[in-house]
């Protein structure tokens, strides 16, 4: 059966790079195109925490499918920017959420020495459980901003996708 899988996707690649030609850079976005990007945050009350999140729009008006990006350990919604760029040309809106605790701001203003012992503090059990529970505050805020606002209309909640993405920030 992997040995059928794999011709079969050898053959798919080899067809796919027959169509786009030798040239063809699945990546390459249009030079033209610059996503609207939105700096925003999310106030959970029931925590009372504050959660940082950056938008990507794409260029076309309407509503958009949207990807939920989440930074690993000591990232913040500024890092993977790229990704932002090619979901957003692509047609999706991209929202990256950044998680206080275990964010850029863990090592950051620490001395380089102290850095390590900073991220290992931060990867605790406590703040996995409020990473956990940023994604539905978020999600909840999305429903909001998507009813009126400057993103009033321009998410289709109904088509949305959810990516794992591990990062090595």
């Amino acid at each position: 059966m992997k040995a059928v899988f794999s011709l079969g996707a050898t053959v798919l690649l080899i067809a796919a790079s027959d169509l786009h030609g030798a040239d063809y850079d699945p990546l390459a976005l249009d030079p033209n195109f610059h996503a609207e990007v939105r700096d925003l945050s999310v106030h959970d009350a029931a925590r009372n925490r504050d959660i940082p999140a950056r938008i990507y729009l794409p260029s076309k008006d309407g509503s958009a499918p949207l990807v939920l990006f989440s930074h690993g350990l000591g990232g913040s919604r500024a890092g993977s920017e790229f990704l932002g760029e090619q979901w957003a040309a692509r047609g999706y809106v991209a929202i990256f959420v950044q998680h206080p605790g275990s964010d850029d701001a863990v090592w950051k203003d620490a001395a380089p020495d102290e850095r390590m012992a900073a991220m290992r503090q931060a990867a605790s059990l406590e703040n996995f459980l409020l990473r956990v529970q940023d994604v539905p505050a978020v999600l909840d805020q999305l429903e909001v901003w998507n009813k009126s606002g400057p993103l009033a209309s321009r998410m289709d909640l109904t088509r949305s996708e959810c990516l794992v993405i591990p990062s090595a920030q």
